[in-house]
């Protein structure tokens, strides 16, 4: 009888585990497209049909991953900043270890990779911090104030809107104007030499800025 269990079970096992790696991929898939349509169009103005279209899996895959648009839109920002959660947080143990301007500087310089590699996250924001939403809501329960929390307490910032929006947006805008860079300046933006340098330069003005603050 073991026998015979440990037989179905090897021939049952291989199509459950293709199938789940299926329904994983195709949830990758909505997630990527989705992704980039809500940073790029208003969220009213993305079709879940569309998605799936662009997405290339069958219609009504969006509700069953995610139940709903509003489920999808979730996931996606989920997942951005679970990734931005994974560049800044092994930065904690090491910060302590730092004076104010090393923890300042450790901090932008990993913002400025993660906005290098994920620029969406950066345009949704502004794409739903033009009108108050449910989303706007959802994006400052999740984000903007536990980022803000994080910068007083292990980087001893108290974060003002005029430091805030200059820091941000110095470290992010290049990274969503590529194209233009790449036109006006005739160099790339997401090659690495200049995300460092990028970096750097982000990094002197928000010391800059925190020192005159604080004189």
């Amino acid at each position: 009888m073991s026998s015979d269990m440990n037989t179905n079970i090897s021939e049952t096992s291989p199509p459950k585990r293709r199938q789940q790696k299926r329904a994983a991929e195709t949830r990758e898939a909505l997630l990527d497209v989705a992704t980039e349509a809500f940073a790029t169009h208003t969220y009213d103005g993305v079709s879940v049909r569309a998605l799936e279209a662009d997405a290339g899996v069958q219609r009504g895959a969006a509700a069953y991953h995610f139940t709903d648009k509003e489920g999808l839109w979730k996931a996606a920002v989920d997942r951005i900043l679970a990734v931005l959660q994974a560049r800044v947080e092994p930065l904690a143990p090491v910060l302590g270890d730092l004076d104010e301007d090393g923890r300042l500087r450790a901090v932008i310089t990993a913002f400025v990779r993660f906005s290098a590699e994920a620029p969406e996250l950066n345009r949704l924001i502004i794409q739903e911090g033009r009108t108050d939403s449910w989303r706007l809501d959802y994006l400052i329960s999740t984000f903007h104030r536990n980022r803000l929390e994080w910068l007083q307490d292990f980087v001893g910032i108290v974060q003002d809107p005029h430091y805030y929006y200059m820091t941000v947006g110095a470290a992010t805008l290049v990274f969503n104007a590529e194209h233009e860079c790449r036109e006006l300046f005739g160099v790339n933006p997401m090659a690495d030499d200049f995300i460092r340098e990028h970096a750097s330069r982000v990094a002197d003005m928000a010391v800059y800025l925190r020192n005159q603050e604080e004189a």
